[in-house]
């Protein structure tokens, strides 16, 4: 009774968020200024539906957010005034913000809705409900919270309880094809009902076909036509470490794929990396950060990677995170590093040695490897 009451001010947070344990907290933040903006912004929003028509879509799913955000917002924007999620802060106070974004004359919002604890999807959509909602996919990614795979997938599931709308991959339009060009772009065939859209999207790997393919579901419920959907994907640019094309003092090529990673998305990108070591015919190279917060599939996880890895031809392999010495043990091959600064100078030392090298830089963001990215291109 005494929880329920307090969420009538704080919003239905799940437990965890409302009593975050050894985390540090402002009081004066956490009990009143951020409930409070909760409360602004829920009912801001809602005018904004019912009365000036803005359209909200709300993407979830474990891998390619940010990606689908990106290039939805490059094709609603053509459109329409459009504002979406900005940054990758913790859910919770990033949704607030961004709908304070919002003006009157504001077509379109979209949200990313990323889930890390059980009820996490029944508070984002208390706060906001969705016209569209859009499921890209699941892996083990937070599990440590949420438990199993299923646990996960009906956490993310929740969002079409609130949703007028409801997408998932199977009512995407089909991709007939995808493929990585000389130039380290993407062509991507879809087909519509009555059309084959062929977009050359100028992200680097044949996985953004699904986000191509869910913005198109997208655009297509809001009525958007073909040639603005076109020229959307056609202009939009990656998201800053996420498969970043980018050379090296060395003239080696880097994939900057440093911000985040899990499962999913660390397969992807290694299937990239084999993809343009064959079509620049260099030597694949792969910089390892442990995958965070997988809970008890973390062992089994990094050793797919290392399996995964042994399959696709990596010649040489680095890793940091205590789990990525199970990926070297199924690589059969690879070096453990216990430090950043060991890491970072002893590929230093091989990457200027070597001219002949494609490098693909992953992992989990606590790991910063992006100041690894920077330290190889300055």
């Amino acid at each position: 009774m005494k929880l329920n009451l307090l969420r009538l001010w704080t919003g239905p947070l799940p437990i965890e968020e409302l009593f975050p344990g050894d985390r540090k907290i402002n009081p004066l933040l956490h009990w009143f200024i951020h409930p409070l903006k909760r409360r602004i912004a829920k009912y801001y929003l809602l005018i904004l539906q019912n009365v000036f028509g803005l359209k909200v879509v709300a993407l979830t799913g474990s891998a390619g957010k940010t990606t689908t955000s990106n290039l939805l917002y490059s094709v609603l924007n053509l459109v329409g005034s459009t504002i979406k999620t900005s940054d990758s802060t913790t859910t919770t106070y990033n949704l607030p913000t961004t709908i304070l974004k919002c003006t009157p004359s504001t077509k379109f919002l979209i949200l990313e809705m990323g889930v890390e604890y059980k009820g996490d999807m029944d508070f984002y959509c208390w706060l906001a409900k969705p016209d569209i909602g859009v499921f890209l996919n699941v892996s083990s990614v937070h599990s440590a919270f949420l438990g199993s795979l299923d646990d996960i997938k009906t956490e993310k599931y929740n969002l079409f309880n609130y949703s007028k709308i409801s997408l998932t991959p199977d009512k995407f339009p089909k991709v007939i094809s995808s493929k990585i060009s000389q130039s380290l772009t993407s062509q991507i065939k879809c087909q519509t009902l009555n059309d084959q859209l062929v977009i050359n999207l100028p992200l680097l790997g044949t996985h953004f076909a699904q986000n191509v393919s869910a913005v198109i579901a997208v655009c297509l419920k809001l009525g958007i036509p073909l040639q603005f959907i076109k020229q959307g994907l056609e202009t939009s640019s990656p998201p800053l470490h996420r498969m970043n094309v980018i050379y090296s003092k060395n003239g080696n090529i880097i994939l900057d794929d440093s911000y985040n990673a899990n499962p999913l998305s660390v397969n992807e990108s290694l299937k990239t990396l084999s993809e343009v070591s064959k079509i620049k015919k260099l030597t694949p190279v792969f910089v390892f950060g442990q995958m965070n917060e997988l809970g008890q599939y973390e062992k089994a996880d990094h050793e797919k990677i290392g399996v995964e890895v042994k399959k696709i031809g990596v010649k040489k392999l680095f890793c940091i995170g205590p789990a990525t010495k199970s990926t070297i043990q199924a690589a059969g091959f690879g070096k453990y590093y216990d430090s950043s600064d060991s890491l970072f100078s002893n590929l230093k030392k091989f990457e200027t040695e070597n001219s002949d090298l494609v490098i693909l830089i992953k992992g989990s963001h606590s790991w910063h490897l992006e100041k690894l990215v920077s330290l190889l291109t300055s």
